[in-house]
């Protein structure tokens, strides 16, 4: 299995959670469907037009939170448009809480992906290594532009195991054997559990939706797994 490890970093972030109204809340980690957004802005994929190519049975993605992050609430400016005509003189505007995420160092993630196309594969080891991005990558918002880092490709293999194994990545709930994360392990465990979304189908509808589990501090997670998962040199991650 071919694996490709890639750094991003910027100094802000939003990734807006899908059931907020007038406050963006924004998850801490970014959902697989604003991954593979990124990814096709590297690669030059037009908006929508990618759903298939990189739908889950196609393209596979892991993410691992670096570092601790911080939310900050800020108020923006939105043009209160009622026509066509409003965008361009706008008259009035109205203000909304958007939640950003930022940290001492930005806002860093390691995202691992695997594809059973070559030539994708190689083309988006090229771009990065030479941030040749068709699109400039940004973290949830057009203001908070990013970039990325070339870490490693390997050549991997899948394992299952029926012992508890640490996990640094985001894992599906329904991957985590019942019972088997022991919360009074580690005092400085902070456990989230988020829904996301998983994939869009045509005309950007949520395909399917999953809840993940992490460390809010992006620590790895001791558990039983049951699916396969990616065993590294120094961690283990199991694909979204």
């Amino acid at each position: 299995m071919d694996l490709l490890i890639l750094k991003v970093k910027g100094k802000f972030a939003h990734f807006r959670k899908f059931y907020t109204n007038s406050s963006s809340l924004s998850y801490s980690v970014p959902p697989r469907t604003t991954v593979v957004g990124l990814i096709a802005a590297v690669l030059g994929y037009e908006r929508d037009s990618y759903y298939g190519l990189f739908s889950k049975n196609n393209f596979n993605v892991s993410i691992k939170k670096d570092g601790c992050i911080r939310k900050i609430m800020q108020s923006v400016n939105y043009i209160k448009a009622t026509s066509p005509k409003n965008i361009f003189c706008p008259k009035d505007h109205t203000q909304i809480p958007v939640e950003v995420l930022t940290g001492d160092d930005g806002v860093k993630y390691t995202i691992y992906i695997n594809c059973e196309d070559k030539s994708l594969m190689d083309e988006l080891e090229y771009r990065v290594k030479d941030n040749k991005y068709v699109y400039s990558p940004y973290l949830g918002a057009a203001p908070f532009n990013c970039s990325f880092q070339f870490c490693n490709r390997l050549d991997v293999q899948l394992e299952k195991s029926n012992e508890s194994i640490q996990v640094s990545t985001l894992v599906n709930s329904k991957y985590i054997a019942p019972g088997s994360i022991d919360i009074f392990e580690d005092d400085n465990l902070k456990l989230l559990k988020e829904r996301m979304p998983v994939e869009f189908l045509k005309d950007r509808e949520i395909g399917d939706m999953a809840s993940y589990i992490y460390d809010e501090n992006g620590h790895p997670l001791k558990l039983k797994l049951n699916t396969e998962f990616v065993k590294l040199e120094d961690e283990n991650i199991v694909f979204m």
